[in-house]
């Protein structure tokens, strides 16, 4: 019983890894970073197609992410 839930246990860890890889996992984080600065940046507003182009790309990588890291 043992080695079987350590054999589903590395089978998760090697499932995050390929996520994280196709997420490109410190590329994504940095990206989020980015924009969350850019958010905070009160001119963003000033152009509405942009803001939401942004807020788009960030609500889909922050789901991505905390996805990944609730899997974990």
């Amino acid at each position: 019983m043992r080695a079987e839930a350590q054999a589903h246990i590395d089978s998760i860890h090697e499932s995050l890894a390929l996520v994280r890889r196709f997420l490109d996992w410190d590329r994504a984080l940095r990206r989020l970073d980015e924009l969350n600065a850019r958010v905070e940046d009160p001119t963003l507003w000033n152009d509405a197609k942009a803001a939401q182009a942004v807020m788009r790309e960030r609500r889909r990588l922050d789901e991505a992410i905390a996805a990944t890291r609730a899997i974990e």
